[in-house]
């Protein structure tokens, strides 16, 4: 008689931050997922770090950003020893959402992570691309545009702003990829994108990108 075969371990979560790179984007979406986390106080009793060292730490952020937004190279480097905790910070509560997850049913931890912004890791596999992206680029003042690839799209076309209500529109590339000189240090800047395609569309605008430049 043959034994049975040993059933396959259902692998517990582990949870991936995947935080946008600059530091504006490190606090809209470390804000937005802690704002979840305290929004199910049945779920997330006891958060750790505590509620009010999270709150600390992105009110710090917040105020360095504002700081920051002249350029002055203190109140910059002030920025990056704020956005280094929040990061801190952040690593560690994920832990936390991570215990919290593996301790209920296994069915219902994809909902519960994605319901307070973060994802779950796939060990050997790389995070998916976002649709765009904004790098600082080799010179004071540039920034790259790096767009995932639209299917028959024939003409890229970007704009940037300083407070998503003026839009200023930049060349059009055939590639999606350009890049914006003359920006000025020390400001956030908001990108977005739509292309045109080989059947006469226009595709809708893409997710707006933000970047303080160095």
């Amino acid at each position: 008689m043959k034994g049975k075969k040993p059933q396959k371990k259902t692998r517990s979560p582990r949870i991936a931050q995947h935080l946008p790179r600059d530091a504006q984007g490190v606090y809209t979406h470390c804000s937005a997922s802690w704002a979840a986390i305290k929004a199910d106080p049945v779920k997330f009793a006891t958060p750790y770090p505590s509620a009010s060292e999270i709150d600390a730490d992105l009110k710090v952020l917040g105020d360095a950003l504002t700081a920051a937004a002249g350029g002055d190279p203190v109140a910059i480097a002030a920025l990056r020893v704020a956005e280094a905790k929040v990061r801190q910070t952040y690593e560690l509560l994920s832990k936390y959402v991570q215990s919290i997850v593996r301790a209920g049913p296994i069915e219902d931890a994809p909902a519960t992570i994605s319901s307070v912004l973060m994802f779950e890791s796939n060990i050997g596999k790389r995070p998916p691309k976002p649709p765009l992206a904004a790098k600082q680029g080799a010179a004071s003042g540039l920034v790259l545009l790096i767009a995932l690839a639209v299917p028959s799209a024939t003409m890229y076309f970007w704009e940037h702003s300083v407070d998503q209500v003026t839009w200023t529109a930049l060349k059009p590339t055939a590639q999606a990829s350009t890049s914006v000189a003359g920006l000025t240090p020390g400001k956030v800047y908001y990108f977005r994108f739509h292309t045109f395609t080989r059947d006469n569309e226009t595709t809708d605008l893409s997710q707006v990108v933000s970047l303080m430049v160095t």
